[in-house]
């Protein structure tokens, strides 16, 4: 996988507004002196304590977070996503930078990210691109990584033999658009394999997903744990694609 070259990365942080940005997630500012406030997003945030400074492109919780930085340390944060998806995301939002980025990528045969499923492919085929996709997002979590860390699950070769990965809400980003038809077909698919939900949200978010294969190889049912922080009441830890039967049972912990 290509690495974003800095110079890219330095423009999506001057280029790309955080107060938009802010804004789009139905955070209301205000102005105030020449930095602006509202409610910090990251925490339950009474007294509006997120304040951005426009002509820095920079952000800060003066709250209960106390955390801040660029506009890509904004999108991670909101996402809880890697830092490569934080970026792929706002180039969606700056063409040039894309454009640029585009022509100094080597070619080669990997399959566009778009081609993650297909109107009418065999499920097993779907589900091993997604397992695929999951596991290559694990690889660039750290929130997955520390996770894995803390129930003693540090071997890479463990990782990659058994193909672990992690649902970060970012599976919607490699589909084409649900506005068109090929996108429409696309998550009508995934939903009926129980990968999306009607909603549109991934089944698994949140969660370290773990593929169950066949003799053969192929994916035949994933079993998700969540370890997102803060879950609601009554969120179940443990699931398995809908309508699928579990093969083994889990823990309660």
């Amino acid at each position: 996988m290509a690495r974003i070259p800095d110079e890219v990365v330095e423009r999506l942080k001057h280029e790309v507004s955080v107060q938009r940005l802010a804004e789009a997630k139905g955070i209301e500012l205000k102005r105030h002196g020449d930095n602006l406030v509202g409610r910090c997003p990251f925490h339950e945030d009474r007294t509006p304590s997120l304040v951005i400074t426009p002509s820095k492109n920079l952000w800060h919780c003066m709250g209960a977070c106390q955390v801040g930085g660029t506009v890509i340390d904004f999108v991670m944060r909101v996402e809880r996503c890697s830092f490569r998806l934080a970026c792929e995301m706002l180039l969606k939002d700056a063409p040039s930078l894309a454009a640029s980025l585009d022509a100094d990528r080597p070619r080669t045969t990997t399959a566009k990210l778009e081609e993650i499923a297909k109107p009418e492919e065999p499920a097993a085929v779907v589900l091993r691109r997604v397992v695929d996709f999951y596991h290559a997002t694990l690889k660039e979590s750290g929130e997955a990584a520390a996770y894995l860390g803390s129930r003693g699950i540090e071997n890479a070769k463990l990782v990659e033999t058994f193909k672990l990965g992690f649902a970060n809400r970012t599976l919607g980003y490699r589909l084409p658009p649900k506005a068109v038809k090929a996108g429409a077909a696309v998550r009508s698919q995934l939903q009926r394999l129980g990968v999306m939900r009607e909603s549109g949200h991934e089944h698994f978010t949140g969660s370290i997903v773990v593929p169950i294969f066949d003799e053969q190889g192929a994916v035949v049912e994933m079993y998700g744990r969540k370890i997102t922080p803060g879950l609601r009441p009554g969120t179940p830890l443990h699931m398995y694609l809908p309508g699928r039967i579990a093969v083994f049972s889990t823990c309660r912990h």
